[in-house]
């Protein structure tokens, strides 16, 4: 769980390995966040990179709700073509798609039933460009962040990697 402000935040993979989450994707999440009762869900796809030296990963883009997506109080279902254009424009940068995000109008969201069934179907048709899918939901003060493993199907949320004094310890 990490709290919504705009840093560069590192969390540990299952692996070992550190995934930072860039202070540009942390600001436009947040952009989406369900404030107001009337406000509804919103979501998209996550993009970026593994580093091939560290193994370590990057994700620095998200795609935004669209015309053609369905979205609710509720409820948030990608349906524009859009979003699947942003991936193939970004892919000529190196940035391929990592996950999904999407918001609930919670102070600290839970999955719901049908984000983990959503999830696990995600796990048997989406590749990535590491051996995870990310899967972000956001509250309204904190994000939680989950990785499913494409090779066992397991899905585990992970943590903010240690600070002290504002630093990161070295992982």
């Amino acid at each position: 769980m990490i709290k919504i402000e705009e840093r560069c935040i590192k969390m540990r993979l299952p692996n070992g390995k550190v995934v930072d989450i860039l202070p540009e994707v942390i600001a436009e999440i947040s952009k989406w966040t369900q404030k107001e009762s009337c406000d509804c869900e919103s979501g998209g796809f996550i993009l970026g990179y593994k580093h091939e030296s560290t193994g370590n990963i990057s994700l620095e883009f998200v795609t935004t709700p669209q015309d053609e997506d369905i979205s609710s109080r509720e409820r948030f279902i990608l349906r524009d073509k859009k979003h699947k254009l942003i991936i193939e424009k970004y892919k000529e940068e190196k940035s391929y798609y990592m996950g999904l995000w999407h918001t609930h109008p919670q102070v600290i969201p839970n999955p719901s039933v049908i984000d983990i069934k959503d999830w696990k179907d995600t796990l048997l048709k989406d590749k990535t460009a590491c051996k995870y899918i990310f899967f972000f939901i956001a509250g309204l003060e904190v994000i939680r962040v989950w990785v499913g493993d494409i090779k066992s199907k397991d899905i585990i949320e992970i943590y903010e990697c240690e600070r002290i004094g504002g630093i990161y310890k070295k992982v």
